[in-house]
């Protein structure tokens, strides 16, 4: 028999991430593209609240600005349904999610909210599965929620979800989210990509800040799909970053200044020029869970 933790309810943040850079290694014999990346996590987040059903059934509401499944399509939902029915438990949940994270964005939302739910409903009741019992259940999820249940500035190899953890650098940097009136989707972006590089397309070379490479090979694709995307890149450019790139499969771009004053001055030209603008910080962790009041 399983005993349930106290609690009736757990709250837990689910931070979104950046790729400073993304290189594409070749094609996996699984279909998936071997990469390597670096995933830094930001304080951009989402919420969700679980809450404990007796009905052994998943519930799921969503408060959105965007549209969003809300069945057995939603990550959310199947990261629900998988720990349950990994642990035993014959209990359903309600989950309540609040979205602030982008969609479509290259931020990661979907699979952030994932392992903030296998997180959660571990706590919730009390199942005390460990962290390499839970990225078994993420690495099922998809590539990119192994890493939101470690957070912080990781190199991801393989699919993404090879990870190895790395020193923070940048605990009081703040970053510029830039983002144009347009979605993208991940699957997309790389069949776009793979078709460049049939026609001859050649990655491009190394953009180094403080050692690493912010190059993204998945930025001209997504620029093909998205042609806004290239007076974005201009317009940030033009204002002198220290670093700047795509996240991901785009279209969220960000940037660094080294002085408060030039990254203020980047928000207001940014935002004139009708541009969604995202002050953030890096994260140490993937999530966080609230506390019991």
């Amino acid at each position: 028999m399983l005993y349930y933790h106290k609690a009736m309810s757990k709250t837990v943040e689910a931070f979104a991430k950046i790729n400073l850079g993304l290189r594409i290694l070749g094609q996996r014999p699984d279909g998936y593209h071997e990469i390597e990346t670096l995933f830094q996590s930001i304080d951009l987040h989402d919420t969700l609240t679980i809450e404990r059903m007796q009905e052994q059934k998943i519930s799921l509401e969503i408060k959105s600005p965007w549209v969003l499944p809300n069945g057995r399509t939603n990550l959310v939902y199947r990261a629900a349904e998988a720990v349950l029915a990994h642990a035993g438990v014959r209990a359903g949940v309600r989950v309540s999610l609040t979205k602030r994270i982008p969609v479509g964005a290259g931020l990661g939302g979907g699979s952030s909210d994932a392992a903030a739910t296998l997180v959660g409903v571990n706590e919730l009741f009390g199942l005390g599965l460990s962290d390499e019992q839970l990225e078994v259940l993420a690495r099922q999820l998809g590539s990119d929620v192994p890493y939101f249940l470690r957070g912080g500035l990781c190199r991801g190899r393989g699919r993404g979800e090879i990870l190895e953890r790395l020193p923070s650098r940048w605990e009081e940097q703040m970053f510029l989210l830039v983002q144009p009136d347009c979605a993208l989707s991940t699957e997309e972006v790389y069949r776009e990509h793979d078709r460049l590089l049939a026609q001859g397309w050649r990655p491009p070379v190394a953009r180094l800040w403080d050692g690493m490479d912010c190059a993204n090979d998945l930025e001209d694709a997504a620029i093909r799909l998205c042609p806004m995307l290239r007076e974005l890149r201009q317009a940030v450019q033009a204002l002198h970053p220290d670093v700047w790139g795509m996240s991901g499969s785009g279209p969220t771009y960000y940037a660094v200044w080294s002085l408060p004053a030039q990254a203020e001055h980047a928000v207001q030209v940014l935002t004139q020029k009708g541009y969604t603008v995202y002050c953030v910080h890096p994260t140490p962790k993937g999530y966080e869970l609230a506390k019991e009041t």
